[in-house]
């Protein structure tokens, strides 16, 4: 057992050593031939000459003793001279005039080195040398920022060392960082039931229920739970931008806002307002441009809801010819990607949102043959989309939707269900029917890591965090899974942010 306190510099108790003071015994040095007196429990004891091993002893009592200066040789006396002539360098060292400043203390100690005798028996010896040093001296290794010129000429080339120095691999954990149990979750290709707010709130439909999860703190809310009519059924939910109001459409083809912050009114409807369509036809997806809520139908139709005002539909893109199952809005809301069962995607054009029934888009990609319901802009580069398809196509095709040119495509042997990017590893994540999750790296596209969550049942969804560190998954095991397949080095995200700064543009 370790004591709590401890003499660290090991020294002996006063008490014992006064003790066996009378064992000790001194040695004169010099021409006197006095000796002092120690009184002892056995009496006085007298020692004339201490035995030695040194066979080159003398009794200085007997002889005297002279300095023989040793000449040493000309390289040391050149060093010499140069160490008392040269100024000294504080280019790099801000503290010299202290008095133990470590330039100070380095001259101190070369010029105390230099000035000390060598040994008689080995004059010609250019080595340095130190009393009783059993082995040879190593440099010292210089202290933490300390600079030197050449370490200054390096740093101050064109490359940095820091930017040039890359890691090649990061540990992505293959497990899930928890795992929530999803009763009645819909294994539903055609329905999205899940998303991940800006304000950190999960909202999943589990049959007719609808549940907040808060990923901050792992509170449970029930919002709203329905009883078993199929009208009432919920089918597709999306949170607004400013993650405080809640879209959630239905197999009516309602759609409904709700404000889960908002406290129970007196009547005991929690929506803020019911929204219905001329045609009954359900809702699968949704996507929000400000106060507009988009809704893609199984009739194929994508209707525009302004929350805002009494006469909510403002307008309809009507190119798909099957159910409409995808729906993402660009980066900066200038397009709207929709995938149907029709196996198209179409991009939209924003400013023809509220100018009536729309059937033209600005381009039809085709090339899928299968059902299209992962659509998913790339948030680091705005001009890239990522379109998934069905169990007859298995493949991941990359748009550009500039010139509307088919980039990439990737066969995935599995139907796509999700699309997810990260800006901070420029990586893309995808679920599929086999269960697995892959991640893939932008531009090549290469597959970089499998994570094996939801075997042998099929990844339905992902939705990615705020931060976009992390990505929950829903599966048909009915299990929200949450990863950390993104996870940012802190210190690596400060020297990024700083060579961004150095690299902006000062005007």
């Amino acid at each position: 057992m370790s004591q709590p306190f401890r003499d660290s510099t090991n020294k002996t108790p006063v008490s014992k050593l006064m003790k066996n003071m009378g064992d000790l015994s001194l040695r004169t040095f010099g021409g006197s031939s006095n000796v002092s007196m120690i009184q002892a429990k056995k009496g006085l004891r007298r020692r004339d000459v201490t035995p030695t091993r040194n066979a080159s002893y003398i009794n200085t009592s007997v002889m005297g003793d002279r300095f023989i200066g040793i000449r040493r040789t000309e390289p040391e006396q050149e060093l010499a001279n140069h160490l008392l002539q040269q100024a000294p360098d504080t280019s790099f060292n801000t503290s010299y005039s202290l008095p133990n400043s470590p330039v100070k203390q380095t001259g101190k100690d070369q010029l105390k080195k230099l000035m000390r005798s060598k040994s008689a028996s080995n004059l010609e010896s250019n080595e340095e040398e130190r009393i009783l040093v059993y082995k040879k001296n190593a440099a010292p290794l210089p202290a933490v920022g300390h600079l030197s010129q050449a370490k200054v000429l390096y740093s101050a080339s064109c490359v940095r060392p820091s930017s040039s120095v890359k890691k090649s691999t990061r540990y992505i954990p293959q497990v899930p960082e928890r795992i929530l149990d999803a009763p009645d979750f819909r294994d539903d290709y055609y329905l999205n039931l899940i998303d991940w707010s800006s304000n950190s709130i999960v909202a999943v439909i589990l049959g007719f229920s609808l549940y907040l999860w808060n990923a901050d703190n792992g509170e449970i809310q029930l919002l709203f739970e329905l009883d078993g009519n199929s009208h009432e059924q919920p089918t597709s939910v999306k949170w607004a931008k400013d993650g405080h109001h809640l879209a959630v459409g239905f197999n009516d083809g309602s759609l409904r806002i709700y404000d889960p912050e908002r406290p129970m009114p007196s009547n005991g409807r929690l929506e803020l307002r019911t929204m219905k369509v001329p045609i009954q036809s359900r809702c699968g997806s949704l996507a929000w441009k400000g106060a507009v809520a988009s809704g893609g139908y199984l009739s194929g139709q994508i209707i525009h809801h302004d929350v805002r005002v009494a006469r909510h539909i403002i307008g309809s893109f009507n190119g798909h010819h099957r159910e409409v199952v995808g729906l993402h809005w660009s980066p900066g809301e200038k397009y709207l990607a929709s995938g149907g069962c029709d196996n198209t995607v179409r991009l939209w054009d924003s400013d023809r949102v509220g100018t009536g029934d729309v059937s033209e888009s600005v381009y039809t990609f085709d090339d899928h043959i299968g059902s299209v319901r992962a659509v998913q802009f790339c948030n680091f580069k705005a001009s890239i989309l990522a379109t998934g398809g069905g169990l007859t196509d298995k493949t991941i095709k990359i748009w550009n939707i500039h010139s509307g040119e088919l980039m990439h495509n990737i066969n995935t042997e599995s139907a796509v269900n999700s699309i997810v990017f990260n800006r901070d590893y420029k990586e893309m994540m995808t679920a599929h029917s086999s269960g697995q999750l892959h991640i893939w790296q932008y531009p090549s596209y290469a597959n970089t890591c499998i994570l094996k969550g939801h075997q042998p049942e099929r990844a339905v969804s992902l939705v990615a965090s705020p931060c976009g560190q992390y990505v929950m998954s829903a599966g048909a095991d009915e299990t929200l899974r949450l990863w950390i397949p993104f996870k940012v080095d802190k210190t690596t995200a400060k020297l990024t942010s700083q060579n961004k700064l150095m690299g902006m543009n000062v005007r």
